[in-house]
């Protein structure tokens, strides 16, 4: 039997190959696709979005997913997903590294007297500084329940190192505001910049950063800065900050610098309702349009019953002429409109959840499952390929001459920082995936023997799915793996 998955989602392509490891997506703005990107990648299902306005050009926002890769980066990115603004064109954020100057674009202003006044009053830019190239996106949020989100941010600029400065500085906001009533002590109408530097909440994040004093101020190339050899200045919350010429940090991200991944938190009162606007400009003097710079964002809290990514899980067994699936996901209601195709003709063979299904030959199938996401309307489409044996072994064969089925063991699961993988019936080189549930590729590697030691330590805990591929041995081994 081949044991083969394959999961395809529509509306935003995640996948990625191991050589891009930064794989960018842009997004019809035209469309219901910013709506999409919002609950999907910020807030979930949770929530009621509404009123989404985007001010910007088509290029300059998407979707990212990345894919860590030693062979490219000698230190994590540090993100798996999320939501990519720019001031000029997101594909300049993908590496590799081999131009210190990319992007000029669009030198389009933008007339924002309450920004460029913010911007102005923390040092960010001079008042002689004009706001080009802005992409913004902003829209209302409601919740019947208290919600609290986690937000972890990276700004990547291509001003680092030699063209930061108070002239030239792009910044980035994320303003929230209280509207038609006064619930939320925490906002009201002026708009709050939640995403300053003194608000970030892993300030010993990852490399324990110690004896570094955090001055708060805006995100932005000018505040979050090694030393300054233009001006002479000494760094400003210079602990933040990567520095990435030439590719030399990480070669998958485009940017000359970016900062570590910065930790905010959003909470939503109870029947409150809000304005969020997210932004980000570059500051011009002059007529130069400023070299661009790119904000990544994602909700690194999101559970599963508002992840919109994640396929249901199944379990499917054959028995003789006959083959039934079991639903096994934790969240039904995640999914709807289960349309199951078992013999490739095109046509629908049940709606059931726990379908079952008698062929009338032995031989190889394709079964397909297109179910659709209750949260956005994506459609997920899921096959399985099968094989029907005839009474003899299948098609003719004896039961001698039937290959043995490869045979994988996981032990321990749940697990700390390790798994022990056990291959029987295996005598070609493996390949072990994990993927978070929403689909996202965290952790790849090639497997040479029948028993392997993985280290796990460099992966966050959570849930994840376990696939291990090998396909001389037709072998496509999916679990749910438990790291602790």
């Amino acid at each position: 039997m081949i044991n083969r998955v394959i999961i395809i989602v529509f509306f935003i392509s995640f996948f990625s190959n191991v050589s891009a490891q930064l794989e960018i997506n842009s997004v019809n703005v035209n469309s219901g696709d910013l709506e999409n990107l919002i609950v999907s990648e910020l807030f979930g299902c949770g929530v009621e979005v509404s009123n989404v306005e985007y001010i910007g050009n088509q290029q300059a926002i998407g979707g990212f997913s990345y894919i860590q890769n030693s062979l490219y980066c000698s230190g994590n990115f540090g993100l798996n997903r999320g939501i990519l603004m720019t001031s000029g064109i997101i594909d300049y954020a993908q590496g590799p590294n081999n131009n210190g100057d990319s992007g000029e674009e669009w030198n389009v202003e933008y007339d924002d007297v309450f920004f460029h006044n913010y911007l102005v009053d923390h040092g960010v830019i001079v008042p002689s500084v004009s706001l080009f190239d802005a992409c913004v996106l902003e829209f209302d949020i409601f919740s019947n329940e208290f919600s609290s989100f986690d937000f972890e941010v990276i700004f990547g600029s291509e001003e680092y190192t030699e063209w930061m400065s108070p002239f030239y500085a792009d910044a980035f906001a994320f303003f929230v505001t209280e509207i038609n009533n006064d619930i939320d002590p925490n906002f009201d109408s002026n708009p709050i910049n939640i995403m300053e530097t003194g608000s970030i909440l892993n300030l010993d994040f990852n490399n324990n950063i110690v004896g570094c004093e955090i001055e708060n101020k805006p995100i932005s190339a000018w505040t979050i800065r090694p030393y300054s050899e233009v001006f002479g200045l000494p760094g400003l919350n210079e602990c933040l900050y990567l520095d990435n010429p030439n590719g030399e940090f990480c070669d998958a991200i485009g940017y000359d610098g970016y900062t570590i991944p910065m930790l905010f938190n959003l909470s939503l009162m109870p029947s409150a309702n809000y304005h969020i606007k997210i932004v980000i400009i570059d500051g011009v003097s002059d007529y130069w349009a400023g070299l661009d710079s790119g904000i990544f964002l994602t909700n690194t809290n999101m559970t599963q019953e508002i992840n919109t990514f994640g396929p249901p899980l199944f379990n499917y067994s054959i028995q003789n002429d006959t083959v039934s699936f079991i639903n096994n996901s934790p969240d039904n209601s995640l999914y709807s409109s289960y349309s199951w195709d078992f013999n490739g003709d095109g046509y629908v063979d049940s709606n059931l959840m726990n379908p079952y299904f008698v062929y009338d030959q032995p031989g190889e199938y394709v079964v397909t499952l297109d179910v659709i996401n209750n949260c956005t309307g994506l459609v997920n489409s899921i096959y399985y390929d099968i094989s029907i044996l005839d009474n003899t072994g299948g098609n003719g064969m004896s039961l001698e001459d039937v290959e043995l089925e490869p045979l994988v063991s996981v032990f321990p699961n749940p697990t700390n920082d390790y798994i022990e993988l056990s291959l029987l019936n295996i005598d070609t080189q493996s390949v072990i995936r994990l993927y978070t549930l929403s689909g996202n590729m965290v952790y790849e590697d090639m497997i040479n023997t029948n028993n392997k030691l993985i280290d796990l330590e460099s992966v966050s805990s959570g849930v994840y799915l376990l696939n291990i591929t090998n396909e001389l041995n037709k072998l496509n081994h999916f679990e749910k793996l438990v790291i602790l």
